[in-house]
């Protein structure tokens, strides 16, 4: 459960999408922060740690209905923009940039926890689990999320193709991403001590007008796409146009519907 370092695992990548990742995808998520909650019990008069927060999806959720909320990120940006978001709604919630592989907070001292898309990326995902129940109190509830294999997702399989070619890397099989299966989510949360783990599937879906359209909210929210546009430089118009030509190639003008699929696991501190 401790990986070689990805690129996703550093706050680069998040830093450079935490505008365009709340703007465009937070809707999205919201689908998945509002299963999560029912899973956890729901959030009225309880704890709640959010882990690998991001800009708030599930944070600023659980706050509105009535949970003491504590949430952390290693990006800046997304803690900035947690906490100007729960600000500006009159939000309680206590954000702070941080080591989800080593939580700031004291044992058994939240009633449920979560980790949306993120743990998924941590190098040691073991301990990033070992946390989670160590700050849940005895009987509480943790949701970790994580997405199902790309295969599944054929427009995330062809962009995830194309920036392989363009970043001009030798060819290779793709990374395969961690907690991709049922089996793999309920194997390591149970590894970590978590007892009662089920695994379901939810999805949820976004549209895009035009290619175009998907192609410059990818730019803007999508970690990978907007690593290889830090790293391109003044090549970047070209190789845009390259992702562009190449998705619509394979999926016409538009629109495009993406559907999202995520295993869900939850678990109990016993």
């Amino acid at each position: 459960m401790t990986d070689a370092p990805s690129p996703l695992a550093t706050p680069l990548p998040w830093n450079l999408v935490a505008e365009g990742y709340a703007q465009d995808v937070m809707p999205l998520f919201e689908v998945f922060a509002r299963d999560a909650l029912v899973r956890l019990g729901g959030a009225q008069g309880r704890t709640l740690a959010d882990v690998a927060c991001g800009p708030g999806t599930l944070a600023l959720l659980a706050a509105r209905q009535g949970a003491t909320v504590r949430a952390i990120d290693f990006s800046p940006p997304m803690i900035a923009l947690l906490r100007a978001r729960a600000q500006a709604e009159s939000l309680t919630v206590a954000a702070e940039v941080g080591d989800g592989m080593a939580l700031p907070w004291a044992d058994a001292s939240v009633d449920a926890a979560a980790s949306m898309f993120g743990l998924m990326f941590f190098p040691d995902r073991d301990r990033g689990l070992r946390e989670l129940l160590r700050v849940l109190r005895p009987g509480g509830r943790a949701v970790v999320t994580s997405w199902v294999p790309a295969a599944r997702i054929p427009l995330l399989e062809t962009l995830f193709r194309l920036l392989g070619e363009l970043s001009g890397a030798p060819a290779s099989p793709p990374r395969v991403l961690p907690l991709t299966t049922a089996a793999d989510c309920a194997r390591e949360m149970s590894a970590a001590g978590f007892v009662d783990v089920e695994v379901a599937e939810v999805s949820a879906s976004d549209r895009a007008p035009t290619t175009a359209a998907l192609v410059e909210s990818m730019v803007r929210s999508n970690a990978p796409v907007a690593l290889l546009r830090e790293r391109s430089g003044a090549a970047w118009p070209a190789m845009q146009q390259r992702l562009y030509d190449g998705l619509e190639a394979a999926f016409g003008p538009g629109p495009h519907t993406l559907t999202m699929i995520a295993n869900v696991a939850t678990g109990t501190r016993a």
